[in-house]
């Protein structure tokens, strides 16, 4: 039985992608660990305050397990009789989102974190600390980023994106995404933006042998391969996503240092900010 962990911060967004969360978790039939952060502000960098009275400390404490409980009770509501209801637990601490989410991922067995973005965006930052940056570059499990607004759907088709530069961590990627696409049965698209007059021999051969080795060892026949003609990679997805009824957007993301990130953010980074559907983010954990 797989657990999905969802995250609210109780803002309209974050329940937009809670909801969206208990929906997969109903059509895969899954657990679901439903969390809450609650950020001290004496943790907060830049903050002005530097104490927290432990009564106001516990009071908010026990408001959040009260949301959690209201919240996990509205999601319940929404399940039709005699169908699947996924087993909800409620978790909330004190703390910031990447360390709680850290903590709890470290302890219990998650097999997809669920994170609402925020109006202004992916990466302008969650209060003043950048928690879902964090998360796209330290998160060993994978990490489903959903746009205020988006309503679930049953979910038919995966488009993964890649640039087929490194076989063995395309092939490592492609092996999780099968796990989270059997149960929902839908289609991988695997996807590849480029100019067709920049493909190379060496390029040909790694798509061609990634293909074979998918359809001797994947075991899953709803793998599909799709090569779209653009010069930038985010125009190409962006296109991809409005035009060919994809479901979800997978990408893989390497780490990279503080430097290479001052002078161009990663296209997983940016897809966060550009994509019309919700968008998987696998972590490299092979860096080469």
């Amino acid at each position: 039985m797989k657990t999905l962990l969802l995250t609210t911060d109780f803002s309209e967004s974050s329940k937009q992608a809670v909801q969206y969360g208990y929906d997969m978790a109903r059509q895969i039939e899954a657990n679901v660990l439903l969390c809450s952060a609650m950020i001290v502000p004496a943790e907060i960098p830049q903050s002005s305050f530097v104490c927290w009275p432990p009564d106001e400390f516990d009071n908010l404490i026990e408001d959040c397990k009260t949301d959690l409980d209201q919240l996990k009770k509205e999601l319940e509501s929404t399940v039709p009789p005699e169908s699947y209801k996924p087993k909800v637990i409620c978790i909330s601490k004190a703390g910031r989102v990447s360390d709680v989410i850290k903590g709890i991922t470290e302890n219990l067995t998650i097999d997809l974190i669920v994170l609402g973005t925020h109006k202004g965006g992916v990466l302008s930052g969650l209060l003043v600390e950048n928690h879902t940056n964090t998360l796209i570059d330290n998160s060993n499990q994978p990490l489903l980023l959903v746009k205020p607004g988006t309503v679930y759907k049953q979910i038919r088709k995966i488009a993964f994106a890649t640039e087929f530069k490194n076989i063995d961590n395309d092939l490592n990627t492609i092996y999780r995404l099968i796990e989270i696409a059997k149960p929902l049965n839908a289609k991988i698209l695997l996807t590849h933006i480029t100019n067709y007059r920049d493909q190379t021999d060496i390029l040909k051969k790694r798509i061609s042998d990634c293909l074979i080795e998918l359809s001797n060892k994947a075991d899953y026949p709803n793998i599909y391969y799709r090569l779209i003609d653009n010069k930038n990679i985010e125009d190409g997805l962006e296109w991809l996503c409005g035009r060919s009824q994809v479901d979800i957007l997978a990408m893989a993301h390497k780490s990279r240092n503080l430097f290479a990130e001052l002078f161009e953010r990663s296209h997983t980074k940016k897809m966060a900010d550009l994509s019309t559907v919700p968008l998987l983010i696998f972590k490299v954990t092979n860096q080469q």
